[in-house]
């Protein structure tokens, strides 16, 4: 049964061989639990959850890894906001248990590690150490930087150019590095509560958590690594570089990225101010509605999201509840031509929207043909992940956000600030609320 997937290493869609016999190591970057998850984050757990259940079903075990980044300067100014920077590691774990909520919710399967960056700062410092010795990183005062020239094929998974590379994202021009694009391994920092290194007090720099976790929990050499689109550059490079430079053997063989997910035409972001919160999408559809229009969409294809498309989606789920979900019967169907086209859809690169439209497409069959109808469903609940259980009844759920932004904008109308009023009636409607003023 042969598995195919689109590799952003190659550039093309690749077989996977794998090897039976021991499990597929896979390991998805993790969130940084500052904040409630948003829909970018949904997509990517979803899609990687049905990759598990895919390779499962196909008769791989499966050791799936997604770490948890529980330090960070997102996390320290939350904190700091609150009233104690140091307390990074309270706000870190809220905001988790929430995030773990919020995938159970959309039903993907527990990774079988999660390892967090602040269980792991005594290897990550000996990483770099490691580094140091082999002349791919130096010392500046009390930071450590990786230095990208001591590995000739930097920039292979993003095939950006010398250029592009020297001013790449989220890095700062630094007169102290040795070349614009060498990225922090180590920041020395004697504020807060950090750890003690040779280098002096601080804590490590954001690509070197990932590659020490993946060593840890499966290795020098792992099977598939995934995550967002936005970590092609520089993380996933980066996290390339100091495991290849290390180690001298392939970090990972597979690489694989989701889509963006767009609002108004723009990638979704919270430093752009449209990122629209899994409970935001809760409070109007249930979950596994959710989780459908996701899997709508090819993982490698963009998202526009709307409320309107996400209320579509409800509708279309419901009616596969309604021809598909309705049986319980113990029945096998072997050597089906529909049922195999339905998993030679799924088996090559994930392709969950034409798996639908077979699904769509058979409906008549399902009415009259209970097992075919069991055989469907049960693809759907274990590959996709959709139980096809009825749907509760929507409820109007307002949220502390929801009615905060409902007070605020009340007040502006009372202050006759009809401009903020407008905004903030636009900022509702983009989180699926619509409000109406009435004269009582």
């Amino acid at each position: 049964m042969s598995l195919f997937v689109t590799n952003t290493l190659t550039k093309k869609v690749d077989e996977l061989v794998l090897d039976k016999s021991q499990a597929v190591n896979l390991y998805v970057c993790g969130i940084t639990p500052y904040d409630h998850a948003h829909i970018g984050h949904g997509r990517v757990y979803v899609t990687f959850d049905l990759l598990v259940r895919l390779l499962k079903h196909a008769g791989y075990m499966v050791t799936y890894v997604r770490n948890i980044t529980d330090i960070d300067d997102k996390l320290i100014n939350k904190a700091a906001e609150r009233g104690d920077a140091s307390a990074f590691a309270s706000v870190a774990q809220e905001y988790y248990e929430l995030f773990a909520q919020a995938m159970k919710a959309l039903g993907c399967e527990k990774p079988t590690h999660e390892p967090r960056v602040t269980g792991c700062i005594p290897q990550i410092i000996t990483f770099i150490e490691r580094l140091i010795a082999g002349g791919n990183a130096y010392q500046v005062n009390n930071d450590v930087y990786f230095d990208i020239t001591s590995l000739p094929d930097y920039g292979k998974l993003s095939g950006r150019d010398s250029d592009a590379l020297q001013a790449g994202a989220r890095i700062d021009i630094d007169q102290r590095k040795h070349n614009p694009g060498d990225f922090a391994l180590w920041k020395g920092n004697n504020e807060h509560v950090f750890w003690d290194s040779p280098w002096g007090k601080g804590r490590p720099g954001w690509h070197i958590e990932c590659s020490v976790m993946a060593q840890e929990e499966l290795g020098e050499t792992i099977d598939i690594h995934g995550g967002g689109m936005d970590l092609i550059f520089p993380h996933h490079e980066n996290e390339i570089a100091q495991s290849e430079a290390l180690h001298k053997k392939v970090f990972a063989r597979y690489w694989m990225h989701n889509a963006f997910i767009n609002i108004n035409k723009e990638k979704m972001s919270k430093s752009l101010g449209n990122s629209v919160s899994l409970n935001d999408m809760f409070a109007k559809n249930d979950p596994m509605v959710v989780r459908f229009y996701y899997l709508q969409h090819h993982y490698r294809s963009p998202i526009d999201f709307c409320f309107e498309d996400l209320n579509a989606a409800e509708t279309a789920y419901k009616k596969l509840i309604a021809h598909y979900g309705q049986t319980n019967e113990a029945s096998r169907l072997e050597h089906d031509a529909t049922i195999t086209a339905m998993l030679d859809a799924l088996r090559h690169d994930l392709n969950s929207p034409k798996f639908f439209g077979l699904a769509f497409e058979h409906i008549a069959r399902a009415k009259a043909d209970p097992t075919f109808r069991q055989a469907v469903k049960a693809i759907f609940q274990n590959i996709l992940g959709l139980s096809l259980q009825p749907l509760a009844e929507a409820t109007c759920v307002i949220t502390p956000e929801i009615q905060s932004l409902i007070d605020q904008r009340e007040q502006a109308r009372l202050a006759k600030n009809w401009a903020l009023s407008d905004t903030l009636r636009d900022e509702l409607t983009a989180k699926g609320y619509k409000i109406q003023d009435r004269k009582a």
